[in-house]
């Protein structure tokens, strides 16, 4: 039988409707303890790189010029991918991505593979954002063979080539949504994979695939359009989580009716840190936390940072620091899960000029987990039940989005007898608890009854993690617990024995 209590400074009162009720005083158990029980208080890593899915620092690959060089870019980039970052992502053309008809990057150039593996190896997760509009590209950013096969489409301004125009598509032609869904179709084939891939950008129409300056060959067919393009990445992507920028010209109203409600999009923002994050935007993504994952981006001011002295929302702005200060405000006040170093560039100038944002948003952005208090049995007896209490906080600014559509809850908190070995013996899942309603540093206490049946008597040690359902419950998500062993991504608390 499980219980689950909310600790106040003085009185104590169950849980009547909500099953994860902060706790205010997280210096007394509601019993005062369990008979029998180790009764640890543990200590908190607040200094660690603790990667984690769907959030911390991203480095890019922005490609509307010419694609990055695998080798040359992860030599400007190794330190930063080792010391701060948790993803790469790649924002490419999709001519690219395909650049014959079914002729795919990830098969046939060994740079691009390079480039991935470059991020793999480093302990990067993938994000991607593939686009068809070529405006400021240097080339198309649809394959020719889609023109060719009878697309039509309209003309865009060529990157640094003032008067000159390149070709785009009109996404609502019959033509371009085949060889669109084809892609998709292959696309989800290979990266629907959550070993490697977090985050897929499943609405890019626009320029720079940031859903705005939507050009139609029938712009009342609008809202049919933004429907078919998240049904066809929604039906092809099943395990990793899709988003897109929110607020974009289908209208946020519109955009949580059809995909934000019903969990199936996070919410993207580019722009944090400027005037095109605008007071609405900000109650929504307010009004939103907890909800939906948010999937942060700083402004993009280019190389040329006197730019940013023309942001009305920020005036006074005029050297990169206040840029960065800005971003990071935005992306800490507002719970955005994710933030970016960006390109090479940008990434040196993050770190020569505010490290320290680097540091504190490492730490304090997305997620991070951590125990309180933590009672367990020191001894098991077959056939006799056992209780675990234990209080969970999240010390991050953001939230273990468990509860979007394609992640359904697989993450739960459990806990092991393990032997000397490592090896695990018998787990116990907490289905009560959940990890996606743990925000804003509260404390959440549960009580969990273990029963030994089963079990070989003998010396153990108490282990914890939080468990990945979907992949026969090995542990998923890094912890910040301080100063214990761990083995196997479970976190060795105390020693058990059981007897027959």
């Amino acid at each position: 039988m499980k219980y689950i209590f909310l600790l106040c400074t003085v009185v104590f009162a169950f849980a009547c409707e909500n099953n994860n009720i902060p706790e205010e005083n997280e210096n007394s158990w509601e019993t005062g303890g369990i008979k029998g029980n180790h009764e640890l208080i543990l200590s908190e890593d607040t200094t660690s790189l603790l990667r984690n899915p769907c959030m911390g620092w991203g480095l890019y690959d922005d490609a509307p010029a010419e694609v990055a060089e695998a080798s040359s870019y992860w030599a400007t980039q190794d330190y930063a991918a080792r010391q701060y970052a948790s993803y790469f992502y790649i924002r490419w053309r999709w001519s690219e991505m395909e650049p014959e008809e079914g002729k795919y990057v990830w098969l046939y150039d060994d740079n691009y593979k390079h480039l991935i593996q470059g991020a793999l190896d480093r302990g990067l997760k993938l994000h991607f954002c593939i686009y068809d509009n070529s405006q400021d590209n240097i080339e198309p950013a649809t394959p020719d063979f889609v023109r060719e096969a009878g697309c039509e489409g309209y003309t865009v301004d060529i990157r640094g080539r003032t008067g000159e125009t390149i070709w785009t598509p009109y996404p609502d032609d019959p033509v371009f949504r085949q060889k669109y869904a084809n892609f998709v179709a292959a696309f989800a084939k290979e990266y629907d994979d959550p070993d490697r891939v977090d985050i897929i950008d499943g609405f890019n129409l626009g320029w720079w695939g940031e859903s705005h300056h939507i050009v139609l060959k029938d712009m009342s067919k609008l809202e049919d359009t933004f429907q078919w393009f998240t049904d066809l990445y929604s039906s092809h992507f099943k395990r990793i989580i899709l988003d897109m920028p929110f607020n974009n010209e289908v209208g946020f109203e519109t955009e949580k009716r059809l995909v934000y409600d019903s969990k199936t999009y996070a919410m993207r923002r580019n722009g944090l840190g400027s005037m095109w994050f605008n007071d609405i935007e900000q109650e929504w993504a307010t009004d939103m936390f907890g909800e939906v994952l948010l999937v942060g981006e700083q402004c993009y001011w280019g190389p040329n940072i006197n730019d940013i002295a023309n942001d009305t929302r920020f005036p006074g702005m005029s050297t990169w620091r206040d840029a960065f200060e800005a971003a990071y405000s935005d992306a800490i006040n507002y719970h955005f899960n994710t933030l970016d170093l960006r390109n090479p560039y940008e990434t040196q100038k993050w770190l020569g000029q505010a490290t320290d944002l680097v540091q504190r948003f490492m730490i304090k952005g997305g997620y991070r987990l951590s125990i309180t208090k933590i009672s367990l049995p020191e001894q098991m007896q077959s056939g006799q039940e056992a209780e675990i209490e234990v209080i969970w906080k999240n010390t991050g600014n953001g939230y273990l989005p468990n509860n979007m559509k394609n992640w359904n809850y697989k993450y739960k908190p459990a806990y092991a007898l393990i032997t000397n070995e490592g090896k695990v013996v018998k787990t116990w899942i907490d289905n009560d608890a959940e990890p996606s309603d743990w925000i804003d540093s509260n404390n959440y206490s549960y009580r969990l009854s273990v029963f030994a049946d089963g079990i070989e008597p003998g010396e153990y040690q108490w282990g914890v993690a939080i468990v990945d359902k979907t992949k026969n419950n090995i542990p998923g998500i890094n912890l910040a617990i301080k100063d214990k062993t761990v083995i196997n991504g479970w976190v060795l608390l105390a020693p058990v024995t059981v007897n027959l």
